[in-house]
């Protein structure tokens, strides 16, 4: 690995992210320089600032998932063409958010004994190293291991041991793993766009850390990342990331359900969900109606009408599911207690009117839209549809992040990148 914090993708100071969704494809090309000296003292050394982006359709991906390697590649080569475009150079390798292969969230102890007079660096890796090792024991692939604390013999609170003196160092690690099939078919069509994979990370923990403020993560938080083929959630307690989960249900299910309701397109019915969408109806919207065509019918001068307050009915029972799926994964996480009382919605599918009312009711907590933080170089009116690839630049930056790099997972080494083809074509040809 170079660069700062190990990321492959820093040389020369460029950070390049990839979001891969359902919907749409998301690159962000970001310059990292050194922060002024006022927040250079807060503990923020460098600071980025976005000099090119690109969105396009996604087409092949289905939850997260690769199910059309061509499609997908196109698409992805298109969104990273695009930002290169406009930053004016070519990228080699992207981090990439994760949504796929069955996020799921453990959380564990690991010990090590000192093996000098006080805890030295060598100890703390030592320790985190062990607890990667046992979150990889059902063959799962590792995205992150996390310290959300540590304890020293039998003094348990501290954030940072080194320095300190004692017999055994503990930690307690969240890890969060996928399954490795899924991930190495999108880490092998990313690889296909000639570009390698410097960092991986889950996509709701870089959702939150673009939406949660660093108050909400310290009393408890949930970040609700409302996607088109997924909606991801990621729980921070006192400071830390806690829990992560994901459900194959998002706004294209909810998308479908109205246009098989109705019998319209679904460019259509994504067309109504966008502009007269709302999460449960109210007796003012029985008044507007909308027009729309049938499928197969899209020609004929006649259209079809409903009124504004049926297509809130028809949209209610899928956002209450969702919702309600969400909050039985809370609950079966254990960490009713210490999660708060407080949600965060974001996510393109959040933009549905009426939803964070809805989502207050089913989950009985206090729920606020999260626009992603403000970035140089994004308009400032930049959706929440891009929290996940800010949160990645903002993760690229942060003094503890652990992302894997090609250093160290073999499941990366596909054998397939533009580099492996072009030995394979020397040992070939010679």
């Amino acid at each position: 690995m170079t660069g700062t914090n190990g990321y492959g993708s820093k040389r020369n100071g460029i950070v390049t992210v990839l979001d891969v969704g359902t919907s749409k494809v998301g690159c962000l090309i970001a310059r990292s320089t050194p922060a002024p000296h006022w927040l250079a003292e807060q503990g923020q050394p460098t600071q980025l600032k976005v000099i090119g982006f690109g969105l396009q359709r996604s087409q092949g991906i289905k939850s997260g998932v690769v199910i059309h390697m061509d499609s997908a590649e196109q698409a992805i080569r298109a969104a990273v063409d695009q930002a290169e475009r406009m930053a004016g150079l070519t990228v080699e390798d992207v981090i990439l958010s994760v949504s796929c292969g069955r996020l799921a969230s453990d959380c564990f102890s690991a010990s090590v004994a000192v093996t000098a007079d006080a805890v030295r660096s060598q100890d703390i890796d030592r320790v985190l190293s062990a607890g990667r090792d046992y979150a990889a024991r059902d063959g799962r692939m590792v995205l992150h291991a996390l310290a959300t604390g540590y304890r020293l013999d039998d003094n348990a609170g501290i954030n940072d041991p080194r320095g300190m003196m004692g017999d055994r160092l503990a930690v307690d690690v969240h890890a969060v793993t996928v399954d490795d099939p899924p991930l190495k078919n999108l880490i092998l069509c990313v690889e296909r766009c000639h570009l390698s994979v410097a960092g991986i990370a889950a996509a709701p923990y870089a959702s939150a850390l673009a939406t949660i403020v660093d108050d909400e993560a310290k009393l408890g938080a949930t970040c609700i990342d409302l996607g088109a083929g997924t909606t991801t959630l990621a729980v921070f307690a006192d400071g830390h990331f806690v829990y992560s989960d994901a459900l194959a249900l998002g706004g294209h299910h909810i998308t479908l359900d109205l246009a098989r309701s109705l019998t319209t397109p679904l460019e259509q019915a994504e067309r109504i969900k966008t502009l007269y969408g709302c999460a449960f109806p109210t007796a003012s919207d029985e008044g507007e109606i909308i027009t729309f065509p049938t499928v197969g019918e899209e020609d004929v001068p006649q259209l079809n009408q409903i009124s504004k307050a049926t297509v809130a009915e028809l949209l209610q029972p899928r956002v209450e599911q969702i919702f309600e799926a969400v909050s039985e994964r809370l609950a079966a996480s254990g960490l009713g207690a210490v999660a708060g009382q407080r949600v965060v919605l974001t996510g393109g599918g959040s933009q549905l009117t009426g939803l964070p009312e809805l989502a207050k009711r089913v989950l009985g907590k206090s729920v606020r839209l999260g626009r992603p933080r403000l970035m140089a170089g994004l308009p400032e009116d930049t959706g929440p549809s891009f929290a996940t690839a800010i949160g990645l630049l903002l993760q690229s930056e942060r003094p503890d992040a652990e992302l894997p790099s090609l250093s160290q997972g073999h499941f990366l080494r596909t054998g397939t990148g533009y580099l492996a083809r072009v030995g394979q074509w020397i040992r070939e040809s010679f």
